[in-house]
């Protein structure tokens, strides 16, 4: 999972800290080009028996070990790979060698820009929605509601069409909802302006999105609109937090009743297996490289070429570097075109997550 290098635009401000040990370790730090990290190298130390290296994000109240290291050891690489916009990373380098370690400490903050991973995560995606007509005449439609906040929440609701690779520039209109209120649309893609099936976006810019901002409450219904009133389930909006390196997404495939849809939503670039596992154990394959923001929704007999049967499984295995994905899967009544949506439950906080990944290599 390492296909996209989101943190290149980062600004790397480095900073010498006091040892913690009576014995210190000087350091010798470079910055690594793009966002690579640093490398971090010392002189032997007579006596050790082994190098630990350890990462704190709040001064060593808290700490990780990110690797052992043997005693010829004399350097190291380290980065964080991130979404939070301005956290300081304290580093040591333990020289294990009895009762008194030599420590080599320094300090990294990273300062994401607008091209980093936190513009690119801080959102609310609904993975799948749509304004068009179905088969068996169904009509389908997305309706969504935002709100109560706790504050004001301004920003704006971004359609994302399936089959092309999106943007925050795709199709959009603004909101607005002031604490404690709510705004509703009935038929949210056509008020944008838009039809067919995608995905959306709920990018906040009031307040701005940081790991303190509580979760705006968003609800999404896709129903068939029928003569005798409506069909249809509410579907989880999910934070790209939860999404990131997401682990496969499982699909039993229910009885003929049903017709089945699969899909997934990225908002980075995508290595997917797709696996059909017929009830007698035979499988057939299909693998798609997707780009960042890509909306891809299929039938699923039809995007693996043969029937879909009953007793039949799928299975959605997501690769790439520090990759963000959302898979799904839709059951659609063929009698009533009642439609359900299947993703991964979320969000489960009552903040805005952050990822947050150390990185140490010899």
């Amino acid at each position: 999972m390492r296909s996209l290098r989101l943190l290149a635009a980062a600004l790397f401000i480095l900073s010498a800290v006091t040892s913690f040990a009576a014995c210190t370790m000087p350091l010798t730090v470079t910055t690594l080009p793009g966002s690579a990290g640093y490398r971090l190298s010392w002189q032997r130390v007579p006596g050790a028996t082994g190098f630990q290296v350890q990462v704190s994000s709040d001064s060593f109240l808290h700490g990780t070990t990110l690797l052992d290291l043997p005693d010829d050891a004399t350097g190291v690489t380290v980065n964080v790979f991130t979404s939070s916009a301005r956290t300081v990373y304290t580093y040591r380098v333990i020289a294990l060698n009895g009762d008194t370690p030599c420590v080599g400490t320094f300090s990294a903050s990273y300062g994401a820009t607008a091209f980093g991973l936190t513009r690119r995560i801080n959102r609310i995606v609904i993975p799948v929605v749509g304004s068009t007509r179905g088969l068996n005449n169904a009509s389908f439609k997305t309706s969504l509601r935002l709100g109560p906040p706790d504050a004001t929440s301004a920003g704006k609701i971004i359609f994302h069409p399936a089959g092309r690779a999106g943007s925050d520039d795709d199709p959009s209109i603004p909101y607005r909802v002031e604490r404690g209120q709510t705004l509703q649309f009935d038929d949210v893609v056509a008020t944008i302006g838009q039809s067919g099936i995608g995905s959306l976006d709920i990018l906040q810019t009031v307040p701005v999105l940081s790991e303190g901002t509580t979760v705006l409450p968003v609800e999404a219904r896709l129903f068939n609109e029928a003569a005798e009133g409506t069909y249809g389930a509410f579907e989880r909006p999910v934070l790209p937090p939860d999404a990131f390196q997401p682990i496969d997404w499982n699909i039993f495939v229910p009885s003929s009743r049903f017709r089945l849809n699969i899909g997934i939503r990225t908002l980075t670039a995508a290595h997917v297996t797709f696996s059909l596992i017929a009830a007698d154990g035979a499988v057939t394959q299909k693998i798609v490289d997707y780009a960042p923001d890509y909306v891809f929704l299929d039938a699923a007999d039809h995007f693996f070429g043969k029937p879909v049967n009953p007793g039949d499984s799928i299975v959605i295995n997501v690769t790439g570097d520090n990759v963000i994905a959302i898979p799904f899967h839709t059951l659609t009544d063929n009698s009533t075109n009642d439609p359900a949506v299947f993703n991964p439950q979320s969000p489960a906080h009552a903040t805005f997550p952050v990822i947050e990944v150390p990185i140490a290599i010899p």
